[in-house]
């Protein structure tokens, strides 16, 4: 007789295998008996690879079966949990694979195979699995900028480097907007100019919404007169009365002259006007030509000009030249808003003087502090911080006197997207000698851009953005200006043949030579520590013309070693003038917060939940940095993901759990099941800091275990 089958284990590889059989076997036909009904298959053998896997691991399995009555028999396959691959058989065997789900509980037999005779005799038999559960086995992929669900201000590199980046600076001082929110610094470098100037800046979104400019870009003319509405505003030439009046910009005018030009009524603007308000409105002057290619009598034009000067260089302007505004000596409109404008204001003023020289002297008194400092030292000549960030005085000076902190402001969060636009106010009397390549600011021009009412005053407004300001560029060059800003500037050098010249420095890496930008106790100063250790590379910048024949009047420049900074230089006289492009320069720089988030580490199945997670990572700073500086955050989440009818997206807002991790190297086991999920990233954050100081992560190891989620 063939033995009872009633439990077979067979422990292969620390596993088991259950087989089930009916309760009793056929017997064998008696000596001239007859043929006896269906028996039961016969198992003869099982195999098993393994019977501990990692998750997701595949074992195989198999058995051997006959049929007592020699019939083939078939082979049914199922699994409770796990996917089964394609079984390959025989009539008297069976090979399957098995892939291990992320979790399986204890004492599992998630296989089973059920044999089954040609009768309908069957007997069946389960595979008993354990799946590991493993901190130590790492799960971050390499670092590849693809891996990263989120990446702002990071480079990711292979193998594993998390690179924290400096903000990208802007390129173009036409458009100065940045990707993200970030905190923006300004530095003074350094004035070469006998003028005195304001620097400060509005934003295009504020005068877009109080209607300077329409959707396209374009500087709006809404009453019809000839002139741009913001230059109409920055002088207050809109008359007082009729349909081209537009409201005063400030409290109440301090001149009430008037002019006819062109057929419309103008203001005669106060910025232009003496301190007794006497008319200067002179009709049809003979005058040069601004236009480009046109220097020669043969080319004068008659235009109106309206304005004046004081009357002698070394004459102060007084009570004279001025809008009564929170400033005498600047634009009303270009102010912060304040009473004295009438709340009218738009500008904020970053800089209220660029004096750094050895006088105590403003240009014709015109500053809007005064000079309180001899020294040039790189620091502007007045207590800069007893000012706020609109250039309103401060209820509480941080730090008062003149100080190394001065050459420095912080602007604040400047938001992404929010478009800039620097300015220039520039006190320096107006001329208009082509010689010299200077002009009189034009108001207004015709259908061919030739000028027909020009601006006499000592007070010029320039923009980064060249098509807002209002000289005309005689030259026409295209680019306007290329210099090399790691050379030193030296006036024996001619930008139109530096090539030839021996005061011009190669660009790096290539044959081309290009005049200086700055002087060379400038650049030597930048190099000092507390400007960073800033030192430029004989890189070139380009002064792009403007396209419309206006002047453009900003160098701006992005150094590729300094990532993060950039910097502006303002040409600050009429036409171009010498064109150096260095009479006012600042530093930029940002500091954006870094951040930085990881996919989803592990496959998703829905039976598992993330139980505890090991994270273990080293982070870096550069050589040189104070180790007091704010280090990178960790934290890690298991909700990174929504799924719901088989699709997966992005959860915005995810449990994060912070991770107390040491700076440098650190490594910390962590509990998540009271927050259950099955879908784990993990994201390192900073505050920002200085380029040259900004940390790394490296060597980012991320383990984890899964636990069955309860039915």
């Amino acid at each position: 007789m063939q033995p009872h089958l009633l439990r077979l284990l067979a422990f292969v590889a620390g596993g088991f295998l259950l087989v089930i059989a009916s309760p009793r076997t056929a017997h064998a036909m008696p000596p001239g008996g007859t043929q006896p009904g269906p028996v039961l298959p016969r198992l003869n053998g099982f195999s098993q690879s393994s019977a501990v896997l990692p998750p997701g691991g595949t074992a195989e399995v198999g058995i051997l079966a006959m049929d007592p009555q020699g019939h083939p028999l078939t082979f049914s396959w199922d699994a409770s949990t796990g996917t089964l691959g394609t079984q390959v058989d025989t009539g008297t065997s069976s090979l399957q694979t098995w892939t291990a789900p992320q979790c399986l509980a204890e004492d599992t037999t998630p296989v089973a195979v059920t044999v089954t005779s040609s009768y309908g005799q069957s007997i069946s038999s389960s595979f008993g699995f354990s799946v590991a559960q493993d901190l130590a086995v790492n799960r971050q992929p390499p670092f590849v900028d693809s891996g990263f669900e989120r990446l702002e201000n990071a480079t990711a590199m292979l193998p594993q480097e998390l690179w924290l980046t400096a903000p990208e600076a802007p390129t173009s001082s036409e458009r100065i907007v940045f990707a993200t929110d970030q905190e923006l610094s300004v530095t003074f470098i350094a004035k070469e100019s006998e003028a005195t100037h304001a620097f400060g800046y509005v934003y295009y979104d504020d005068l877009v919404a109080r209607g300077y400019v329409n959707a396209q870009g374009d500087l709006v003319d809404a009453n019809d007169n000839g002139i741009a509405d913001l230059h109409e505003d920055l002088y207050n030439l809109a008359p007082p009365s009729g349909v081209q009046a537009r409201p005063y910009i400030g409290v109440s005018p301090r001149c009430s002259r008037t002019f006819t030009s062109g057929g419309f009524l103008f203001r005669q603007p106060e910025l232009a006007l003496n301190s007794v308000c006497a008319s200067a409105f002179f009709t049809s002057q003979d005058l040069t030509d601004a236009r480009p290619g046109r220097t020669s009598s043969a080319y004068n034009i008659t235009a109106d000009i309206v304005g004046t000067v004081p009357p002698v260089p070394s004459a102060n302007a007084g009570t004279g030249f001025s809008d009564n505004g929170l400033f005498p000596h600047i634009p009303n409109l270009l102010e912060p808003a304040h009473p004295t404008n009438n709340f009218m204001g738009m500008g904020s003023l970053v800089f209220l003087s660029t004096e750094d020289d050895s006088n105590l002297t403003t240009y014709r008194a015109m500053g809007l502090v005064p000079d309180a400092d001899d020294f040039e030292d790189g620091i502007p000549d007045y207590d800069v911080s007893r000012y706020d960030t609109r250039g309103l005085v401060r209820s509480v000076n941080p730090d008062p006197g003149i100080t190394r902190k001065d050459r420095t402001v912080d602007l604040g969060l400047i938001q992404g997207g929010k478009e800039m636009v620097f300015f220039l106010v520039t006190a320096f009397d107006a001329a208009h000698y082509l010689d010299d390549g200077t002009v009189f600011p034009c108001l207004r021009r015709d259908a061919n851009l030739k000028c027909t009412l020009h601006l006499k005053t000592p007070l010029s407004v320039f923009f980064s953005k060249a098509k807002w300001n209002l000289d005309q560029d005689p030259v026409g060059r295209m680019p306007t200006l290329q210099r090399n800003i790691g050379c030193a500037f030296s006036d024996q050098c001619d930008p139109d043949h530096a090539q030839s010249s021996s005061k011009a420095c190669a660009v790096v890496a290539t044959s081309q030579k290009l005049c200086g930008w700055m002087d060379s106790f400038v650049l030597q100063r930048m190099a000092d520590p507390y400007y960073g250790r800033l030192v430029l590379p004989k890189e070139g910048a380009t002064v792009p013309a403007s396209g419309n024949l206006l002047m453009p009047h900003v160098l701006m420049t992005a150094p590729t070693t300094v990532p993060g900074q950039w910097m502006l230089g303002f040409e600050d006289l009429n036409g171009g003038g010498d064109r150096d492009f260095n009479d006012a320069v600042f530093l930029f720089q940002g500091q954006a917060p870094m951040a930085a988030r990881s996919k989803v580490l592990n496959p998703l199945d829905a039976s598992c939940a993330v139980s505890r997670v090991r994270f273990t990572k080293t982070d870096t700073v550069p050589t040189g940095c104070a180790t007091s500086q704010p280090a990178p955050s960790y934290a890690l989440a298991t909700d990174c993901q929504v799924c719901g009818d088989g699709v997966c997206t992005s959860n915005p807002t995810p449990t994060w759990h912070p991770l107390p991790l040491m700076r440098g190297a650190d490594s910390v086991t962590v509990d998540v099941s009271g927050t259950p999920g099955n879908q784990l990233c993990w994201k390192v954050t900073h505050p920002g800091d200085t380029p040259a100081c900004l940390p790394a992560a490296v060597q980012v190891n991320v383990g984890y275990e899964l636990t069955p989620v309860a039915p």
